[in-house]
């Protein structure tokens, strides 16, 4: 089973930058469900089995999300001022995703960094092939881990499946922007410590570094809006699909004056 999962790995590393990007976008999403599924999941089962614990992990997953928004948006607002609270929302989302998207380049570049360093202390060819083994298989969980994004699914259990339409629009920049944060940390580590030999500079890398920050960066700008028009949605019994097609369409009509 390991081995097989390896080997989808390094089938996986192979793909062209493009294909990359179509198929780690598609795992984001998959990602997303999921452990938004587990956590609506263990809320269920703690009201059911009248166990608190249960729920734990999605509730820690919560406050860890919120403190860190919490965090990053006083930093903002300190800078940006209480006046634009627009921008003072919109530029924590960005700062606040953008730090997920570093920490998730940096996490899967290091594990690289890190085998090649124990590589050239080891005396023997054994020791060698046990840490490239080993190399392959904890840059592989990461990237798994990295996909699932649990804190990012678990945050929302509070929303319903149906009050995911708020996250559609987006989302579709955010996930795009975090796709490509996890394909540049692969890439950096596969730079560094080869597991299929690959003609991909540096340079190239880092575009994916830059395209991630502007993907995340637009996702940003409509988080605050998205949420919005989920409320005022909520608060006036608009139907969410209705209500967000009016206001986006509104809001294209009105840029393209």
């Amino acid at each position: 089973m390991e081995i097989k999962a390896i080997e989808i790995f390094k089938k996986y590393l192979s793909l062209n930058i493009p294909k990359k990007i179509l198929i780690t976008y598609f795992l984001c999403w998959i990602g997303f469900l999921f452990s938004f599924s587990v956590g609506k999941f263990l809320l269920f089962l703690s009201s059911i089995l009248k166990a608190k614990f249960v729920a734990k992990p999605a509730e820690l997953a919560k406050s860890i999300g919120t403190v860190k928004f919490d965090a990053v948006s006083s930093a903002v607002s300190n800078t940006v001022g209480i006046k634009n609270a627009y921008f003072t929302y919109a530029l924590s989302y960005i700062v606040s995703n953008f730090t997920s998207g570093l920490i998730i380049m940096s996490a899967l570049g290091i594990v690289g960094y890190l085998y090649k360093k124990d590589l050239k202390d080891a005396k023997t060819s054994e020791e060698r092939n046990k840490l490239f083994k080993e190399y392959q298989k904890y840059l592989s969980i990461l990237f798994v881990i990295t996909i699932i994004n649990p804190l990012t699914g678990l945050v929302g259990t509070d929303l319903g499946y149906y009050d995911l339409v708020a996250v559609l629009p987006h989302g579709l920049f955010e996930f795009f922007g975090f796709a490509l944060a996890v394909i540049a940390g692969v890439e950096i580590s596969n730079k560094i410590l080869p597991i299929v030999k690959r003609n991909l500079s540096y340079k190239k890398i880092a575009i994916l570094g830059v395209g991630s920050l502007i993907f995340i960066s637009i996702a940003g700008l409509l988080e605050p809006i998205d949420w919005l028009i989920y409320n005022y949605a909520k608060y006036h019994g608009i139907s969410l699909p209705y209500a967000f097609s009016i206001a986006y369409k509104n809001l294209i009509l009105y840029l393209l004056r």
